[in-house]
């Protein structure tokens, strides 16, 4: 069994800190799961701000709760797939365990009555995840926003700087994390052309690199392939690629030969970049 925690936020009730792509993102992402990895809508949570249901907004509360319980339900899934498309920001560290001295957060939709998730909530769920997860998060200074022991950076086409930022033990190395940007970054939306669309220019990139490779991809060469076509369009956002191994190892493998949802998983890589950044000043 294959499940997916999907979560898009656009602020819609909050116009000053408003983003348009987030949402677009997650239905990209969903539609690429259902299309090319066989995953059925009943197990996909999409959890996004554009409707009043309470059970599906993303606040602070039914995130942390759908994260817990994935992860209890883990050790009878096969795959995970976590995706979060909205804000981010840093704050300081409170209980010393950042050598910059800040935690990476996530901002919720309900952040301003219910507080935020920090990297530290993250890890703590995260590390408890039996199944093979991969986690995307497209907002700005989300680079190590899991805290995951290894991290990985491009440098060149064969070469990768690796690093251990964070020394907690995690008994699964089979989690993989792809970060929009650095630490001390933003990320930006994107306008497609041929969609006519706002989206994140990482979560795009991202689905549209593995449509362009059939959707079959060793995950070094994906993440390389990100970076590259990134650069090319932003190049003050650079993406990172966490693990719980030292050695990643993980091919992404397409399960469905032909799409069934009637929906294009991607796009035109022909975009505009905009100014709109996934970065939110919080105190």
């Amino acid at each position: 069994m294959k499940k997916a925690l999907l979560i898009g936020i656009n602020y819609t009730s909050l116009p000053n800190v408003s983003l348009s792509g987030c949402i677009n993102d997650t239905i990209n992402m969903r539609n690429m799961l259902v299309d090319a990895y066989g995953f059925e809508l009943s197990n996909i949570i999409h959890l996004r701000d554009d409707n009043n249901d309470k059970t599906i907004q993303p606040t602070r509360e039914n995130i942390i709760n759908s994260l817990k319980s994935l992860a209890l339900q883990s050790a009878n899934i096969e795959e995970l797939w976590i995706h979060y498309s909205g804000h981010g920001s840093q704050i300081r560290d409170t209980n010393g365990d950042e050598d910059d001295k800040l935690d990476e957060i996530l901002i919720p939709v309900d952040y301003q009555t219910k507080g935020i998730i920090t990297d530290d909530d993250l890890l703590s769920i995260i590390r408890t995840i039996k199944c093979r997860t991969i986690l995307l998060f497209d907002s700005c200074h989300s680079g190590t926003v899991c805290d995951l022991p290894w991290l990985f950076e491009y440098k060149s086409t064969n070469s990768y700087m690796r690093t251990q930022p964070n020394k907690t033990a995690i008994s699964n190395p089979n989690i993989f994390m792809f970060s929009g940007c650095k630490d001390t970054q933003s990320s930006f939306d994107t306008y497609s052309i041929e969609s006519k669309q706002a989206v994140g220019a990482f979560t795009y990139i991202f689905i549209d690199c593995l449509r362009k490779a059939n959707h079959n991809k060793e995950i070094m060469l994906l993440y390389r392939d990100i970076c590259i076509i990134l650069s090319q369009r932003v190049n003050s956002q650079y993406p990172l690629l966490s693990c719980s191994s030292d050695t990643p190892k993980y091919t992404f493998t397409r399960t469905v030969a032909n799409p069934n949802s009637g929906i294009t998983t991607s796009t035109s890589t022909k975009t505009i970049i905009q100014t709109t950044m996934k970065s939110l000043m919080y105190q």
